[in-house]
Parts: C-alpha cells; sequence; structure tokens
C-alpha cells in the first residue's frame, strides 16, 4: 500500500534523521579511534591495550630429571702426559680422538673455589666407520649475449651484418693463436695417461702462428714463474682499476661519492645527465669474465705413487684487435692491451711435524681411509661474453642540450669456487697423481668507428680501450721428488684384505719416525687433480657517427673507451710434500701470450682524416670549410675507406 504525499515526506524525514543520528554517533567513535592511534605511534599513549598470555611452564614434582653426567675416575697420579708436539690451538679434521680429557677436581679444595686441574689420558682410539673424504667436481658455464645496435638518423651506414660477420671471422683468427688446441672437459680423457702424455707434447712445441702482424712472447718451465706482463719479467703487476679508461673511472668516482642509495637515473634534481652541453656515447662498454678457486681438497707431507706423478700447468693468452678509427676525433682514440701473468710457489711446511725433534720412536696409532677407486677434484668454467654495440647516428645537432647513450653496457660474468677438505700424514696412490691446470682467455675487440663532426668525449682527450688478460696460479706447498722405497712399496701391494699387515708395515717404516700417530689415505685408482678455466671476451663496437649543424662541433663523442677483463686465479693450498713415484715423475710449465693488434700511427690518421671528412661532407651535402676540404673527396665509401688500411680486415679477407 502506497502512502500520501503528507506520510511519505514524514517517513522520508524520519528515516533521514535516524541515518543522521547514527552517522554522528559513528564519526566520534572514528575520531576517538584516530586519536589514539596516534597518540599511540608518538608513544603518548599512557595506558596501551596489554595482551597477557598466561602459561604454565613449572613441570610437576617429579616429572622432571637432570641430564646424567659424572666424572672421570681420578688416576693414581694426576700428572698431565708429555707434551706431543701436536698443534693443540690449530683446528685440524682427524678420523677418530686420540686422547679423552675429562675435568677433575681435587677434594681438597673448598666449596667455590675456581682452580680446575685438567687429566690428559692417552687411550687407544675407537676407529669408526666413517665415510672417507670423496670426490669433488665441479662445472659452470656462464654465457652473456648482447645485442645493442641502434640507427638513429640517415646516413651512408656501413652493413651491421658484415661487421659482425668479421668479429666471428677475428674470433676464429684467436683461436688459432693458442698454443694448444681447445681443452677437454671430459674427465675420463686426463684419467687417460696417454691423452695427458699427448698434452704434455703438446706443451713441448706448442703453435707459433706465422701470421703477419702477430706477437708471440712463450717460456716454459721455471722460466714461467713469477709475474710477466705483455712478455717482461715485473715487479708488480698492473691493477685493472688504475688502467681503466677516463670514461669508467668517472662512474666509480660518481658512484663512490654519491650519498643516494638509489640508482642515478631515479634522482632527477640535479640532472647531472642533462646539464649544458652535448653528448654522443657509443662506446663506453665494460665486459668482465672472472673465475677464482681455492683448492685445499687434500694434501700430505708424504706421498706415494704406484704409478705416474705428472704436473701439468699452462697459461695461454690472446688479443685481437682492430681500432682503424677514421674521423675528427680519431687521433684521440686508441687501444691499451696487457696481459699479466703470476705463477708462483711457496713453501710450507707440515706445522703437525716437529723436525727438530728427534726421529726415536715408531708411531702408536695408525688410522687409514681407503678408496676402492680414483680421487677425482677437478673444477670446469667456461665464460663467454659476446656482445655487439654497433650504432648508427646521422643527426642534426642544434638543440641548447642533446645526450645520446647509445653505449655504456655493463656485462659481467663471476665464479667463485672454494673446496676445503684435509691433510694426512701419508698419501698412497695405487695408480697415476695427474694435476693439470689450463688457463686459457682470448679477448676480441672490433672498435672502427666513422665519425664525423663533434670532439673526443673524454676529459683528458683519451678515448682509450682496454683489454686485459690477468692469469695466476699460485700454489702453497713445494713438491720434492725422491725414489720410491721397498719399504713403502712393499706396503703398496697389500690390499684392504690385508689391513693388519699394512698396519705393521707403515708403523715400522722408518720413514715416519718420530710420530705419534699416522693418518693415512689409501687410494687404489688414481689421484686426479683438473683445474680448466676458459675465458672468452668478444666485443664488436664499430660505430657510425655523423654530426652536423651549428653544435656539431661542440658535440663529445665516445665511440671508444671500452674495458674488457679475462681475470682468472686459481690459489693451491697445501703443505711441503716428498713425492715418491714408482714410474718416475714429470712436470711442466707454459705461458703463451699472443697479441694482433691492428691501430693505425698517428701519422696514418692524419692522412685519411681529411679525405674521409670531405667525402662524408659531399655526401651529407655540408658545403666544405676555409680549408678547402668539400666535395673533392674521393669515391670511396666510408666502410671501404676503413677497410683498405685496416690490415686484420685485410687478413680476414
Amino acid at each position: 500500500m502506497s502512502f500520501d504525499s503528507v506520510t511519505e515526506k514524514i517517513a522520508h524525514f524520519i528515516g533521514t534523521f535516524d541515518l543522521t543520528i547514527e552517522q554522528a554517533r559513528l564519526r566520534d567513535q572514528y575520531e576517538e579511534f584516530t586519536a589514539l592511534r596516534r597518540k599511540f605511534e608518538l608513544e603518548e599513549l599512557e595506558d596501551p591495550t596489554i595482551i597477557t598470555i598466561r602459561a604454565e611452564l613449572s613441570p610437576e614434582e617429579g616429572a622432571y630429571k637432570p641430564l646424567p653426567y659424572k666424572f672421570f675416575t681420578p688416576p693414581s697420579d694426576p700428572t698431565p702426559s708429555t707434551y706431543s708436539g701436536a698443534p693443540f690451538e690449530e683446528t685440524v679434521i682427524n678420523v677418530g680422538q686420540p686422547f679423552v680429557a675429562g675435568p677433575l677436581f681435587s677434594e681438597n679444595l673448598p666449596i667455590g673455589s675456581t682452580e680446575v686441574k685438567f687429566n690428559v689420558v692417552p687411550v687407544q682410539p675407537e676407529i669408526e666407520a666413517e665415510q672417507p673424504i670423496g670426490s669433488a667436481v665441479t662445472y659452470t658455464f656462464q654465457s652473456l649475449v648482447l645485442s645493442d645496435n641502434d640507427t638513429i638518423g640517415e646516413g651512408d651506414f656501413r652493413d651491421a651484418d658484415e661487421l659482425i660477420a668479421e668479429a666471428e671471422e677475428a674470433t676464429q683468427v684467436a683461436t688459432s693463436l693458442h698454443a694448444v688446441s681447445a681443452p677437454s672437459y671430459s674427465i675420463a680423457d686426463y684419467l687417460s695417461i696417454d691423452y695427458v702424455k699427448a698434452l704434455a707434447q703438446e706443451m713441448l712445441s706448442p703453435s707459433i702462428s706465422n701470421l703477419e702482424g702477430v706477437t708471440v712472447h712463450q717460456f716454459h718451465g721455471a722460466d714461467a714463474l713469477g709475474i710477466i706482463v705483455n712478455g717482461e719479467y715485473v715487479d708488480e703487476a698492473p691493477e685493472w682499476d688504475e688502467l681503466l679508461p677516463s670514461f669508467h673511472k668517472k662512474e666509480q668516482v660518481d658512484e663512490e661519492t654519491s650519498p643516494d642509495p638509489f640508482p642515478a637515473e631515479w634522482d632527477r634534481d640535479d640532472e647531472d645527465e642533462f646539464n649544458d652541453g652535448h653528448s654522443v656515447v657509443t662506446g663506453g662498454n665494460l665486459a668482465i669474465n672472472e673465475v677464482s678457486a681455492t683448492v685445499a681438497w687434500i694434501d700430505a707431507p708424504y706421498i706415494a705413487v704406484g704409478g705416474q706423478s705428472v704436473s701439468l700447468t699452462m697459461i695461454s693468452q690472446v688479443a685481437v684487435v682492430s681500432d682503424m678509427d677514421v674521423g675528427a676525433p680519431a687521433n684521440k682514440s686508441g687501444t691499451n692491451v696487457v696481459q699479466t701473468s703470476h705463477i708462483s710457489v711457496e713453501e710450507n711446511p707440515a706445522y703437525w711435524i716437529d723436525d727438530s725433534a728427534e726421529n726415536e720412536g715408531q708411531p702408536e696409532w695408525i688410522t687409514i681411509d681407503w678408496i676402492n677407486g680414483d680421487l677425482i677434484v677437478s673444477n670446469f668454467v667456461k665464460q663467454e661474453t659476446d656482445a655487439t654495440d654497433i650504432d648508427h647516428i646521422g643527426t642534426e645537432i642544434s638543440a641548447s642540450t642533446a645526450l645520446y647513450a647509445l653505449g655504456d653496457n655493463e656485462m659481467v660474468n663471476v665464479s667463485n669456487i672454494i673446496q676445503l677438505g684435509s691433510y694426512y700424514d701419508l698419501v698412497m696412490v695405487g695408480g697415476d697423481m695427474i694435476s693439470i691446470d689450463i688457463l686459457m682467455q682470448t679477448l676480441v675487440l672490433m672498435d672502427d668507428d666513422v665519425v664525423s663532426g663533434g670532439m673526443a668525449g673524454v676529459e683528458d682527450g683519451a678515448d682509450e680501450n682496454l683489454l686485459m688478460n690477468m692469469a695466476s696460479v699460485n700454489t702453497t706447498g713445494r713438491d720434492v721428488h725422491e725414489e720410491l722405497n721397498d719399504d713403502l712399496s712393499a706396503a703398496m701391494d697389500l690390499t684392504e684384505s690385508d689391513i693388519d699387515a699394512l698396519h705393521d708395515a707403515l708403523l715400522n717404516d722408518p720413514t715416519f719416525a718420530g710420530m705419534e700417530q699416522l693418518r693415512v689415505l689409501n687410494i687404489e685408482g688414481n689421484l686426479l687433480q683438473v683445474n680448466v678455466f676458459e675465458q672468452v671476451t668478444v666485443l664488436a663496437d664499430q660505430d657510425d657517427v655523423h654530426l652536423h649543424g651549428p653544435n656539431a662541433h661542440a658535440t663529445e663523442v665516445v665511440a671508444g673507451s671500452n674495458a674488457m677483463l679475462n681475470a682468472a686465479n686459481i690459489v693451491k693450498s697445501g703443505v711441503d710434500s716428498t713425492v715418491m713415484a714408482a714410474e718416475g715423475e714429470y712436470s711442466d710449465l707454459l705461458l703463451h701470450q699472443a697479441s694482433l693488434i691492428d691501430v693505425p700511427s698517428h701519422e696514418e690518421v692524419e692522412e685519411i682524416a681529411n679525405e674521409a671528412i670531405a667525402l662524408i661532407m659531399d655526401e651529407m651535402n655540408v658545403p666544405g670549410d676555409e680549408t678547402g676540404i668539400g666535395p673533392k673527396g674521393n669515391d670511396l665509401t666510408p666502410g671501404e675507406m676503413a677497410e683498405t688500411t685496416d690490415g686484420l680486415q685485410t687478413l680476414l679477407a
């Protein structure tokens, strides 16, 4: 039933009045709640809400008993045993415990006295069936691929696909410049003594390229020890941070001095990137491959080998550069190639053996870890960076401020390996003991730029690239080689079923006289320790920069300033060892540094600069200046002009 108009108005009024009263009441509650919350946030709330949780934590009487504990029965003579010379303050890994120690309180001491005496009771250790140290194998493959080929505007640009193909051919040339062929990543190959012998033969007669312009430095054996930079011995290796191009040093300073934790591009207050001026950045790339390995798996002051002992260390470094720039800023550019190697061996006597003590008495106890097979400690790392930053820009610079950032890429591969194991007093190897370290580093840079207009884009005027191969193999623990004596030779013929006879043979061997206990690792198969690191960094940064307009001459152009690093470091931590191999030993070191650098001299740059500028100005319909440089240039394109004087391009063709 519908209401008449008067009744409907009264009902509507009553409803509205009721809603208004409810809204006012809720607002009062909300304002009170808001005030209390704000007061609590300001720590001014006098009586904050407190939540109390009650829990009965006291156990019932008789339901809890203390853990059982009892003291050792004091012996008749509480004098501690004689110090044995073993290290008490160094952390070592033992199988079993040679001593059992317990606190002994004197009955004559008053209650509350803090004097405590310790009694060390020598007991025969119980040999528990623990898992012996096992193999450790790592495979790490890291790959970065960058394609940052930008095109702005129009012009007579070189074909990017052809430039990429040239970089691929240069990479093949760099691969052929290494001392030996590519290393194997198969453990089975290194377990084969025939393969190891073939590798040793390759190191004895490494390949030397007969290509024109290639510089090769090789060092064998002890000659490879020390710090060697670009084929010369030095006292101190150059630092990467100190050699960086100015473009990257400026970025480092900005990052260190900036207190803002957020990325710089988020800050638009200072407008540092857009100050007055004009900049074109087509280079300034950073590419880093870095690997570091610390290996301290097993070692011993005495190592007996039933087969051969072979140790091979090889560092092969190659750098290929083509930096044939054409244009106004070209005489300010260049490339700095640094290849550094550091191979060292330091003595480190076994700290738990007291050589000054008289060698009297044989060990009382012996523990043997038995491995029925091969023990392998290997690390295979391959890092590849393949980048193309081929930028083409043809534009008019007429604005009050201009910034073209087409390069400035950062690419980083990093790998860090740490392997820590155990020390023994004796390691027995039934087969061969093989140790191989191979570090192969390859750098390829194609930076043939064609630039018209602009000026050098670095404050000190050096738009220089940096290529650096840095490798080191540092060994702690020097090995000396002796003939395998008859006692150890006979002991190595014993099997695990003759464990008692093996114990007697080793405990009575005069080699271990003076030791209190003898910890032995017996490997029935081969002991293989391999580190293979391969690093390849390729960058194609062949830019075409054509600037014109009223502000073209004042535009900073960064076409170079690329920084490329391959860094590999191996630290092998051990102790001085006497190695006794039944079938003899063989070791060799090889350092190979090769470079093919195609960079024009200052005179060559000056000679071709005028022709290049005249040609580009002709193609862009720009009139010549007072010097007479104008449309009457030669008929070559910028790409053809670069190729005519580029020795590496001639070689690749």
